[in-house]
């Protein structure tokens, strides 16, 4: 299983097109903020919430849709491996069908990790020098330890997605529609709050705005100590989420799990009834 965790590596990261495509949500999110959000945004809120809020608001969110996009990539490898007949082979190997999943899954996992650590330095590290944000290093680690989690959390949603995707051509569409709609339910492309109740209604029922939420907790944590009466501004920006109540942040993380662990039962569930299908050569 090593080996093949180690093959799907090379073969993401050895294709520089592959690693364009899969942060291609990413990059057109962070432009958006860039040429059109930004300024924007700067006008219409109050002078305290400046660049100090909305760069680190803009890295929550695109660090969330990077973690979809690139665990949704990486895991695209086994899609072409089905139909070129690779799992086949795999499966005439000392490998069970769990192991060879878990080789994919494992795969994404540390893929869709050091994306978001790579994107994260080099949007703070941009910022830094145009802007002047302070990195929030004594954050790191629990920055760190939501990234790991947002791999995790995501690559159990796309092996879910993945088990009725069995050709490229399919796989293509439904990462193009994954990649647009990251950026809306991310909260990326606009605030939650600037949106209608039914759209935010909607955004609320995936782990999207959840996990933006948690990126934008820890990013901001300095600013939010600092500011009081900023709970109007906490909920149009989307850093704290709002059901009946204000979601705390050990709810925020529990709701996810809860999310992750049952997208991944039902892609192991669905797995084993489809393991036949599965190994079929196309």
């Amino acid at each position: 299983m090593v080996s093949l965790i180690r093959r799907n590596l090379i073969l993401f990261f050895g294709q520089k097109s592959n690693v364009f495509f899969s942060l291609l949500g990413a990059v057109i999110a962070f432009m958006l903020y860039l040429v059109f959000l930004k300024h924007n945004m700067e006008q219409s809120f109050p002078a305290r919430y400046g660049v100090d809020w909305l760069d680190p608001w803009i890295i929550g969110g695109t660090l969330t849709i990077t973690a979809i996009t690139t665990t949704l990539s990486a895991l695209g490898q086994q899609v072409v491996d089905q139909e070129n007949g690779m799992l086949a082979d795999l499966a005439m190997t000392r490998l069970s069908i769990w192991q060879i999943r878990l080789g994919y899954g494992v795969s994404a996992v540390v893929i869709g990790w050091s994306m978001q650590l790579a994107v994260g330095l080099i949007m703070y590290t941009g910022f830094a020098w145009s802007d002047g944000i302070a990195i929030p290093w004594n954050q790191l680690p629990l920055a760190l330890a939501i990234s790991g989690f947002s791999s995790l959390l995501w690559t159990s949603f796309n092996l879910l997605c993945l088990t009725g995707i069995h050709h490229q051509t399919t796989l293509g569409s439904w990462g193009t529609v994954v990649g647009t709609a990251a950026g809306f339910f991310a909260g990326v492309y606009l605030p939650m709050g600037s949106l209608p109740s039914a759209a935010q209604t909607l955004m609320k029922l995936t782990p999207a705005p959840y996990n933006a939420a948690l990126y934008r907790q820890v990013l901001l944590h300095h600013q939010l100590n600092q500011s009081s009466n900023n709970a109007t501004v906490t909920d149009f920006l989307g850093i704290r989420i709002t059901l009946d109540h204000v979601l705390s942040t050990p709810l925020t993380w529990l709701l996810l799990t809860g999310f992750g662990a049952g997208c991944l039962g039902l892609a192991l569930l669905l797995t084993r009834h489809q393991r036949q299908t599965v190994l079929i050569r196309h």
